[in-house]
C-alpha cells in the first residue's frame, strides 16, 4: 500500500514567506523586505522563535502521528496471517532437518528465506511510506507556520526573526514561539487527515 496524506487546513489571508525557504529550511534570520530596504530609518526590532519546537508541540502533528501509528498497526495486522504461516513453516522445516536429504532441505530453506525476504521488504517499504507521509504533512504545517510568523512579524513591527537555536542569551519577552503555537493550534483545530493511494 502506497499512501499520501492530504491535509485540509483553514488558511487565513496573509503573506506567506515565500522567499525564506532554502532547501526546505528556514534560514537563521528573516528580514522583512520593506524595512530591510532602509535600515537607517528605524531601529532593529528582533524576535526569536523555535520553529521545530513549535511543530513538535503542535496538536496537529501529534494528531497526524497518532493516525499514522494507527494505520501502521492496521497494516501490520494485515500481515499477521503471512507471518504466522512463516513461523509454522520454519518450525516444520526445523523438524524435518534430519529427515530430508541435504539437497531437499537446502532447497526448502532457500524457498523459506526468499519468502521471509519478500515480507521484510514489504514491511520496510511500508514503513518508508509512512515516514514519507509524516514528512509531507510536517512540511505543510511548516508552510502554515511561516505564514503565522509573517503575521506576527507584521503586527509587532519586527525587523528580524531569528531561530532560537542560534541564540545563546535572550530576553524571554522577544520569544514568539508560544504565540505562534497558539495560532497554529487554532488554525489547525478543524484539520482533517485523509489517506489516499499514492498512485491515484
Amino acid at each position: 500500500m502506497r499512501i499520501k496524506i492530504l491535509l485540509r487546513i483553514r488558511y487565513l489571508s496573509g503573506v506567506l514567506l515565500s522567499g525564506i525557504m532554502l532547501a526546505g529550511l528556514l534560514p537563521a534570520v528573516i528580514s522583512t523586505p520593506s524595512i530591510a530596504q532602509d535600515t537607517t530609518k528605524a531601529a532593529v526590532s528582533i524576535a526569536i522563535i523555535d520553529i521545530n519546537g513549535v511543530l513538535e508541540q503542535s496538536t496537529a502533528i501529534k494528531k497526524i502521528r497518532a493516525i499514522i501509528d494507527e494505520e501502521n498497526k492496521k497494516f501490520l495486522a494485515s500481515t499477521d496471517e503471512e507471518q504466522q504461516s512463516l513461523r509454522s513453516e520454519e518450525l516444520e522445516l526445523e523438524a524435518q532437518r534430519d529427515i530430508l536429504s541435504e539437497t531437499e532441505f537446502n532447497l526448502r530453506l532457500k524457498q523459506f528465506q526468499d519468502r521471509v525476504a519478500v515480507l521484510q521488504q514489504k514491511l520496510q517499504l511500508q514503513r518508508r511510506e509512512f515516514d514519507a507521509s509524516l514528512q509531507q504533512a510536517n512540511e505543510q504545517l511548516r508552510k502554515l507556520l511561516y505564514q503565522i510568523i509573517a503575521e506576527i512579524t507584521k503586527e509587532n513591527g519586527y525587523t528580524l526573526v531569528i531561530q532560537k537555536q542560534n541564540i545563546v542569551l535572550y530576553d524571554l519577552s522577544i520569544d514568539i514561539s508560544d504565540e505562534a503555537l497558539l495560532r497554529l493550534n487554532e488554525r489547525t483545530k478543524d484539520m482533517t487527515v485523509t489517506f489516499t493511494n499514492k498512485d491515484n
